[in-house]
């Protein structure tokens, strides 16, 4: 099991090269994340969009050995369809660049030429916790899923186990999170995350252990467990934080990016392939963070 973005690393750059398709290869942080992961070992560029542009960039890099190829487009429009297009054609994993967040999900989404699936799309986020336990944590869904039913939220949970599994943890242990760490009927997460800890228990889902609801004290602190008497194989050594809404999930996401300094990334997952679209605001090497992520969750 990976315990760090660095393992990680380390362990991509034995498996060769992974394409990563930019839509939008004009934009700078996404150049240099992809650049350090082809200095890594583990990825190359597919650099989509206007060429001029594209290679005015690359002189700002100083460097473009660490693309494979680049396709000229004539229009916005043409950038999402034509990275979408190259992933399904050719392979890779899809990292947005210079280009708007609705355009790159309207040609993910598209139902004849797009890369859904049968599967709900969600959110993953990865956080490298050195706080507490000096692991990857995951939490999810803090970027799709304004506020999601009940099956929606299992599936929110079937997602995020399966990129734990390709990270190496075999039976991650998953937290539902809330405000408290009891059934209370006027509050309706409580109540879901009750009936999905019962579905656990019965082995309606596999691969991991589920208990809720804990608050995020119980969740990650055994000492906060062992003081509220919460008898837990989950409480205390959390390895997937769930979350009721995208509220919450967003605040607690950047909230370990921007107060904790935390290592993190994040992808989309549910598609054929795994999608990056970091926020503006993300650093390159958040981005490379999140590519490394995304070969992972496609590969391993």
């Amino acid at each position: 099991m990976f315990r760090s973005f660095e393992e990680l690393f380390s362990h991509l750059k034995t498996k060769g090269r992974e394409r990563i398709v930019v839509a939008g290869g004009e934009d700078i942080e996404a150049l240099k994340a992809v650049k350090e992961s082809y200095d890594y070992g583990f990825g190359k560029g597919v650099l989509i969009g206007y060429k001029n542009k594209i290679e005015d960039a690359l002189k700002l890099i100083g460097s473009d050995e660490f693309v494979e190829k680049i396709v000229d487009i004539s229009s916005e429009e043409e950038k999402g369809p034509a990275a979408v297009r190259e992933v399904k054609t050719n392979g890779g994993v899809l990292l947005k660049g210079q280009i708007k967040t609705a355009y790159l999900l309207k040609a993910v989404l598209d139902k004849e030429n797009g890369l859904r699936t049968d599967r709900i799309i969600s959110d993953v986020f990865v956080f490298e916790d050195i706080s507490v336990s000096g692991k990857l944590v995951l939490m999810s869904d803090g970027g799709v899923n304004i506020n999601p039913d009940l099956n929606a939220l299992i599936a929110i949970i079937k997602n995020a186990v399966e990129v734990a599994h390709k990270l190496g943890n075999e039976n991650p242990k998953v937290a539902l999170l809330s405000a408290v760490e009891v059934v209370n009927p006027d509050m309706q997460d409580t109540l879901n995350w009750s009936l999905i800890s019962k579905m656990s228990k019965r082995n309606q889902i596999k691969g991991c252990v589920i208990d809720g609801p804990l608050a995020l004290d119980n969740a990650i602190s055994e000492y906060a467990a062992k003081k509220k008497g919460i008898v837990s194989e989950v409480a205390g050594n959390a390895d997937i934080l769930i979350v009721p809404n995208i509220v919450v999930g967003n605040v607690f996401g950047k909230s370990l990016a921007y107060y904790s300094k935390f290592k993190n990334a994040h992808i989309i997952v549910g598609t054929k392939v795994p999608v990056m679209i970091p926020s503006r605001a993300d650093r390159s090497d958040v981005k490379f963070n999140s590519i490394a992520l995304a070969i992972a969750s496609k590969t391993i």
